[in-house]
């Protein structure tokens, strides 16, 4: 066999492609990688030498022949479900039908479904034959006149439904219906496609994810189909079905109500771990100065990730009469994340909190507008990079998943895991218990009582301090007593972790060495 010929790619989400003779031993190996978690970034291809444009194209979730040329993308089947030889007939037919000007993917999955059901080759190929391959359409064509493949209706669904969700949330809300489980029925017309493929999709999910995201995937992927059935009927190729059936479609989940409020000396403990372990692996980026800066805004003044991330220096107003202190602010629009009709915000700041950030800030080679910065470009932290730095300290890897060789730290000095969220709940409680829940929720920025005048509601984002409705006195007096707390439990951690040895960076991977390159032929 071939040696195999790996092409490499400077852009991480591309798949690694592989040149290689396709054998059984190739779908076995990536039914195995599948099995063990082991498929690296997006997936890998193996390009078959034998017939052009046939490739193996194994996900995290799936094992799938497909054809690639210079106009078209073709699924030929699941490597479950068809041999290598198969894949090899069915793309030389395939190609033959795209010279022709007519679109193969019917006959190829009928042949597919014909061999899934019955196992006789030469039976479904019969069926294949008699499927009439509908002339090739372009793109365009498809998306006006239809019939839509599935990525079609997801492309058409995000159009019409994106604008009417928060800017924030519109990458993610997009993101779980472009999740790689659907690519076993991407390029499947939406009419044949049964209770069982959605089902596939959803177990993938499962599979790779978590319940949660496949609860997501679930319900925004019923929610397409029956924004189709209602408005795009005809195009979609719903039209014929009377009642929607893809509403059976679920999943046995539950979200669960959290409720959990960390200590106050657990919140200055992980600021001082934090602090103390800005670099968690020899071969990985030490913690930047704008995620650091976003820990402690965030427990210092509850405020929500997105706010924190998107504040900039010259949204910090002194605060006339009280020397030292100034006023963050945040525009209506800005607070809860872009959506409209949110109220304007004011946060007085004591000196002891603009002393920890200004420490920070002068880390910096060059100043940054922005009160937590980005390691990359001139642009501000984003404002997952909090949470991503709590599963850092967790053991966990960016994706919330434990990672091989990484230390719990949370957990080997007692902290149970909170979110940024939680911190909003402490605060609360702190100041509640002091009698001052009016200040926490005037510093949570909660929906205030339905009294509240139009003045209060209306006021401009420029020199918030001066607004009575803000309540900056009452605010002032809550910020004050809980930096305070916060400040003096966070001295006594920072020393207590002082007199620990710090432990050893785990030991740096061994790379394998370098295969010699292979010279080009003359």
């Amino acid at each position: 066999m071939a040696k195999a010929v790996t092409k490499a790619t400077a852009n991480p989400a591309a798949y690694t492609r592989k040149r290689v003779s396709l054998a059984l031993e190739h779908v076995e190996r990536g039914e195995d990688m599948i099995e063990r978690g082991r498929v690296p970034g997006r997936g890998i291809e193996f390009a078959d030498t034998r017939t052009p444009g046939l490739i193996l194209r194994i996900t995290p979730t799936a094992s799938t022949f497909m054809l690639k040329t210079e106009h078209a993308t073709v699924r030929l089947g699941e490597a479950s479900r068809i041999t290598v030889e198969q894949a090899r007939d069915q793309a030389t037919l395939a190609r033959i039908s795209l010279k022709r000007g007519r679109d193969p993917r019917r006959q190829v999955a009928a042949f597919e479904a014909s061999l899934g059901d019955s196992g006789d080759q030469s039976s479904a190929a019969e069926v294949a034959a008699a499927v009439d391959d509908t002339p090739a359409q372009t793109e365009a064509d498809r998306r006006a006149h239809g019939p839509w493949l599935w990525r079609d209706l997801v492309d058409e669904f995000l159009v019409a439904k994106l604008p009417k969700l928060k800017g924030t949330y519109r990458a993610q809300y997009e993101s779980y219906l472009r999740h790689q489980a659907f690519d076993r029925i991407r390029d499947r017309l939406v009419s044949d496609i049964r209770i069982k493929d959605l089902e596939g999709v959803r177990n993938s999910v499962l599979k790779s994810n978590t319940a949660s995201a496949a609860h997501r995937v679930v319900q925004q992927g019923k929610e397409a189909m029956s924004w189709a059935w209602k408005f795009n009927a005809g195009v979609s190729g719903l039209d014929a079905f009377e009642y929607e059936w893809w509403l059976r479609w679920s999943i046995d989940y539950a979200s669960g109500k959290r409720d959990h409020v960390p200590r106050i000396e657990e919140l200055a403990r992980t600021l001082a771990l934090a602090e103390r372990h800005r670099s968690l692996g020899q071969t990985e980026h030490a913690t930047g100065t704008g995620t650091l800066a976003m820990l402690w805004l965030t427990v210092l003044t509850g405020q929500r990730t997105y706010q924190t991330s998107i504040l900039r220096h010259d949204r910090l107003y002194p605060l006339d009469g009280m020397p030292g202190w100034v006023s963050a602010n945040w525009t209506g629009v800005e607070m809860k994340g872009g959506k409209s009709g949110s109220r304007p915000h004011a946060l007085p700041l004591p000196p002891q909190a603009t002393a920890v950030l200004k420490r920070l800030w002068a880390e910096l080679d060059e100043p940054s507008p922005w009160a937590c910065p980005s390691v990359r470009g001139e642009g501000h932290a984003h404002q997952s990079a909090v949470n991503k730095l709590l599963w850092r300290l967790e053991g966990l890897d960016q994706y919330g998943d434990p990672k091989p060789g990484r230390a719990n730290l949370l957990a080997l000095h007692g902290i149970e895991p909170w979110t940024p969220h939680d911190a909003r709940r402490t605060i609360g409680s702190f100041l509640g218990d002091r009698r001052l829940g009016g200040a926490a929720s005037a510093i949570l920025s909660h929906k205030e009582g339905k009294d509240e005048n139009e003045k209060e509601r209306t006021a401009a984002v420029t020199r918030l301090h001066y607004d009575r409705g803000q309540r900056m006195a009452l605010k002032a007096e809550g910020m004050e007593m809980w930096v305070t707390a916060v400040l003096d439990a966070y001295e006594r951690e920072r020393a207590a972790l002082a007199l620990l040895p710090v432990p050893a960076p785990p030991p740096r991977t061994k790379r394998k060495p370098a295969a010699p390159r292979r010279k080009e032929a003359a």
